[in-house]
């Protein structure tokens, strides 16, 4: 027995709208609904449908508190999830896009071209989005080829 997949990913935000507008502005995903949380707590709740049958959920609440300060790629390691990793196409282009729109890429892998991984050749950059959440965004130079189960 096993899930059948992961439904979604929750993340909880200081500010929803910037989230919101992060996710959708920036990075192309689109909102499907936004409300309060009703019978689960008092602030809002936003499903943000990321493709294909990917969904991310935004929470908010009065007495969130401010994500840890450290890097969104930690030289020590934190339990928990350091960051979030978005598979996109153009890393280059994605960052000159982030920095458009205020976002610093702290660590860029590798510096040029692609780098042989045990993954394939891949490239990827590291930045601090909405309300201090680590994002990695990266991308194959060829198509990953899972193996079979």
């Amino acid at each position: 027995m096993k899930p059948v997949n992961i439904h979604h990913v929750g993340i909880w935000v200081d500010d929803i709208d910037e989230a919101i507008s992060f996710f959708t502005d920036i990075m192309g995903f689109r909102l499907l609904t936004r409300g309060p949380r009703g019978s689960i707590g008092p602030g809002e709740r936003a499903i943000i449908h990321a493709g294909d049958s990917q969904v991310l959920e935004l929470l908010t609440e009065p007495n969130v508190l401010p994500h840890p300060g450290f890097p969104a790629h930690p030289v020590g390691h934190v339990v928990g999830i350091p960051h979030v990793c978005l598979r996109v196409a153009d890393v280059p282009a994605w960052q000159q896009k982030l920095r458009a729109h205020g976002y610093a890429v702290s660590e860029q892998f590798p510096e040029t071209g692609y780098a042989e991984t045990e993954l394939g050749l891949l490239r990827l950059i590291y930045f601090t989005g909405p309300g201090g959440i680590g994002f990695e965004l990266f991308e194959f130079a060829e198509e990953y080829p899972f193996p079979a189960e």
